[in-house]
């Protein structure tokens, strides 16, 4: 218990932080709106002129993947990855590494720790935005809803997962602001957040299906709109339990690793 309390207590530390620096969020959380609210006039543009279903959904289908896609990537945004990074480069993880707790379970604490926060303001954006143009459809059952909330968990983990792997690199480079962005224009793109994968060519959604990012969005989504039948959503959130555990996995040993290459004064 007394281990578990260092860690709620990063937890607690971080969501403290995020209010002392609350005009950040804001601002990030501004610039999330200013897209979500783009996505829908682009694609209320698309469904005016193809009237019925597109793709596979409707157009009350459509605004709940768009808000699906806004609520996901407004919880762990890339501060916790340039947190990190910083941390390396600066040298302040020679403190962590001194310090008797886990490294990897900590900075999970820390990038937790606003979750709540980010997820209720994020819920309530999502829910105006959806009154604005008109609402959105809804879980079929209780059921499906508590299937969405567990992929929503996984997909959160996946996330934190390749955050903290892609943060690993500033072991080894002078700077990862580069791998940031190519990290987010990849995820963007084959998470299905920018568009459902199923608009995709048959070959670009076989190399999504390979790729840990289809897990993080489009996954939750299929699951919250009841477009996978019981026997695929198992195997989907399935999927998400194995890239959720490989890439924690995968973070480790690439720690185990870049401490070996750690300089501090000389030594």
């Amino acid at each position: 218990m007394s281990g578990l309390r260092k860690y709620v207590s990063f937890a607690r530390t971080s969501l403290e932080i995020t209010f002392v620096y609350r005009a950040g969020f804001v601002l990030n959380m501004i610039g999330t709106i200013f897209y979500v609210v783009a996505m829908f006039y682009l694609w209320q543009t698309v469904f005016l002129g193809n009237p019925g279903s597109l793709g596979g959904f409707t157009w009350p289908e459509m605004k709940a993947y768009i808000l699906v896609s806004f609520l996901l990537s407004s919880l762990l945004t890339w501060y916790d990855e340039w947190v990190m990074s910083q941390d390396i480069r600066e040298g302040y993880v020679a403190v962590d590494l001194a310090r008797p707790f886990d490294f990897q379970a900590s900075r999970f604490a820390r990038a937790m720790g606003p979750i709540i926060f980010e997820a209720t303001s994020a819920v309530g954006v999502a829910a105006v935005v959806a009154l604005v143009f008109g609402g959105a459809a809804l879980p079929a059952d209780p059921g499906r809803a508590a299937l969405f909330v567990v992929s929503c968990a996984l997909a959160t983990i996946i996330k934190f997962g390749l955050v903290y792997c892609v943060s690993m690199t500033a072991f080894w480079t002078t700077s990862i602001e580069g791998i940031m962005v190519g990290r987010s224009a990849i995820q963007n793109i084959f998470s299905g957040a920018l568009i459902p994968l199923v608009f995709f060519p048959d070959w670009l959604q076989s190399v999504a299906a390979v790729l840990p990012f289809q897990a993080m969005i489009s996954t939750p989504a299929l699951v919250y709109l009841g477009k996978l039948d019981a026997q695929s959503t198992a195997v989907a959130i399935g999927v998400q339990v194995v890239w959720a555990v490989g890439l924690l996995f995968l973070g480790r040993l690439a720690f185990r690793q870049a401490v070996k290459v750690v300089t501090i004064h000389g030594g």
